[in-house]
């Protein structure tokens, strides 16, 4: 029995030591992270797909998109002549030149704002698993590790789209580069500002030396306080996307309750051969005010609102202009469909 045990306890690892003990996997099904792993591939092939796309080459996708829109508008006008019946659920829409103007740059703002909605689900899905890698350094900070060795083993767990990032720092260690400097370069590649917070943090916390896992615990706990005052924002801010939305909505209705009543009655009434009235030495015709004119330039009005609208709804949910790209494509093709097919 003397002899069993001191075998035993000859074949158990050291604490803090990877031994077999260390690792002990749980015999019960985790399907929380089964489906946490699936979602760190779906985040990682996200990231893949905006990593591969720049920005130079959607932007020349979009030129390409721009470009045959128009010489298909050109094309049909040359052909029936104008304007061109397009028909849609339906409807018939009379699509003239400032028309087809209006729908290629509609098309081609699509793959930007795609590309800007995959960016920003990225930067969010990088900000939500920097309080676990902080909480698994300060973890791997316990048994005794350095800071670089505490990253390298994080570095082996998947955080998402921060995994692919965290590579990239560990062999910008390997290479002899500077702890501060390859943090710097962490921080530019994920592009978020609590990314680089962090990093300047742990950078600061290296240099200071002391205790690992006090040093990033208090980092983890100043990180989850930012996040959740960025949650509390955008959750005050989400009430202004829906009015921003309605009330757009009621300026189309408004729009074409004005169209289809005051303005065809307008167009349709005998004022005895064109009435005239003179103000201010200047002289004003109602019936040389055709409704397809008038039409137009509520048409145009709309789309300044819907551009504006949108940008500004996005800078104001994210902090980021380029989100609101996506809510003025929307609004966008709201107004160009009502315009064109229903007024």
């Amino acid at each position: 029995m003397r002899k069993m045990s001191s075998d035993q306890s000859s074949s158990t690892p050291p604490p803090g030591s990877d031994g077999p003990s260390a690792r002990v996997p749980d015999a019960s099904p985790d399907l929380g992270g089964k489906k946490g792993q699936f979602k760190g591939r779906l985040e990682s092939s996200v990231i893949l797909v905006v990593g591969k796309i720049t920005r130079k080459l959607v932007w020349v996708f979009s030129g390409l998109i721009f470009g045959g829109v128009m010489l298909w508008g050109i094309v049909e006008m040359a052909i029936y002549g104008v304007p061109v019946k397009i028909g849609f659920i339906g409807q018939t829409g009379n699509f003239t030149a400032d028309r087809f103007l209006l729908f290629a740059v509609i098309l081609s703002m699509v793959p930007p704002s795609l590309l800007y909605f995959l960016d920003s689900k990225r930067r969010d899905s990088i900000d939500n698993n920097i309080p676990h890698l902080l909480r698994d350094i300060a973890d791997s900070g316990r048994s005794g590790m350095t800071l670089t060795r505490s990253i390298e083993i994080s570095a082996e767990r998947d955080y998402g789209p921060l995994t692919k990032e965290l590579r990239k720092l560990i062999a910008k260690i390997s290479f002899r580069v500077p702890l501060e400097k390859a943090l710097q370069y962490f921080a530019d590649r994920t592009g978020t500002q609590l990314a680089r917070r962090s990093a300047m943090l742990i950078s600061e916390a290296n240099k200071s030396g002391g205790d690992i896992q006090e040093s990033m615990e208090s980092v983890a706990k100043h990180v989850q306080e930012i996040q959740y005052l960025e949650r509390k924002r955008r959750a005050s801010m989400r009430p202004f996307i829906g009015v921003m939305y309605i009330s757009f909505a009621v300026f189309l209705v408004t729009v074409y309750l004005l169209i289809k009543s005051f303005f065809t009655q307008l167009a349709n009434t005998n004022f005895g051969g064109g009435a005239s009235q003179t103000v201010g030495g200047v002289g004003f015709n109602f019936v040389s005010l055709p409704l397809d004119k008038i039409t137009a330039v509520f048409l145009y009005m709309a789309m300044i609102e819907a551009i504006f609208a949108g940008l500004v709804g996005g800078k104001m949910a994210t902090g980021y202009l380029k989100d609101g790209l996506k809510h003025a494509v929307i609004l966008m093709s709201i107004c160009f469909i009502t315009f064109v097919f229903f007024i």
